[in-house]
């Protein structure tokens, strides 16, 4: 029997804000046979395709995504071991938290500080995900990619272009595919030692931003600053739209308490976005990306020039 995506599928459970509408269609392949299926299915019917990791820095539309949501859930890592070095190569559905904590038991540096990172293998590796001051690019070898549903291809990380949080998948600036799985350079060290580094990331973590649900970071830090400080110093924490808040321990996070709607943290975003720009004329860059059904002008209204007064 041909594999069928499902039909009218929510998509608020499948994003760390638990905000957004329902995909057309949407599967969760748990092998490369099912993701190549899903592909054909895709194009078959003439619907775009987007894939998603873990759903963090993600914004989806309370009107849902057009075509295919594809949510990869391969798990497999496998670890090639020479003396005091390997290469992990790890499937995209794998959670890079999950990973990192997993390397650093078995005495494997190099994840440690993506151990409070949320999401998957798969978003970091296309966002550049990052924490504590290491980024994912520095640590990728290279990514395996699914291209046109039929050819994998091999990117080195100078092919991958990368930049802060950026990265040639996220740019679509190539017909790069669907990020099958990817390679990290490790070395080896005392568990204990790994571990203890964990624990004090995850200490900062808490001490710093909410537990409660969120996208993490919402706008990108500009050249020489934080977005954070500026958010704090503009008077954004604690605003609110509906049941989003700019949270007030870290203003550089929007909170749900529950209730929120996607829409709700646009304009919240919106709202913060124009406070910086007043006060110190600094246009942040959105961090979390709008997938969906999106208007131009909502686009416009977070990526573009702030024109209100």
């Amino acid at each position: 029997m041909a594999h069928t995506p499902r039909r009218h599928v929510s998509l608020a459970p499948h994003t760390s804000l638990k905000v957004g509408g329902a995909a057309d269609w949407y599967s969760e392949p748990r092998d490369l046979e099912t993701l190549r299926a899903d592909i054909a299915f895709a194009m078959s019917q003439a619907v775009p395709i987007k894939v998603i990791g873990g759903g963090s820095n993600l914004l989806i539309s309370d009107d849902g995504i057009k075509g295919l949501v594809v949510r990869p859930r391969m798990q497999e890592v496998l670890i090639e071991a020479g003396g005091d070095t390997a290469v992990a190569r790890v499937a995209a559905g794998a959670n890079i938290g999950a990973l990192a904590r997993s390397l650093a038991r078995q005495g494997w540096s190099g994840l440690e500080w993506a151990a409070t990172v949320p999401g998957s293998v798969g978003g970091a590796v296309v966002n550049n995900a990052g924490a504590f001051g290491s980024s994912a690019c520095e640590h990728i070898v290279s990514v395996t990619l699914l291209v046109d549903g039929t050819v994998t291809r091999t990117l080195n990380v100078e092919g991958l272009a990368y930049g802060y949080r950026t990265s040639v998948l996220k740019r679509g600036e190539t017909d790069t595919g669907v990020v099958i799985d990817a390679s990290f350079a490790l070395r080896r060290i005392d568990p204990t030692v790994a571990l203890r580094s964990i624990q004090e990331f995850q200490a900062q973590r808490t001490a710093t931003q909410p537990r409660i649900l969120s996208a993490g970071s919402v706008f990108a830090n500009p050249s020489g600053d934080y977005s954070g400080r500026l958010l704090d110093a503009a008077g954004a924490k604690g605003l609110r739209r509906g049941d989003a808040e700019i949270s007030q321990q870290h203003a550089n996070f929007i909170v749900n308490h529950g209730g929120a709607s996607a829409s709700d943290v646009f304009e919240l975003m919106v709202d913060a976005r124009e406070l910086v720009w007043r006060e110190f004329g600094v246009l942040l860059e959105a961090e979390i990306e709008l997938a969906g059904r999106w208007t131009e002008q909502q686009h416009q209204r977070l990526h573009g020039e702030v024109t209100s007064v």
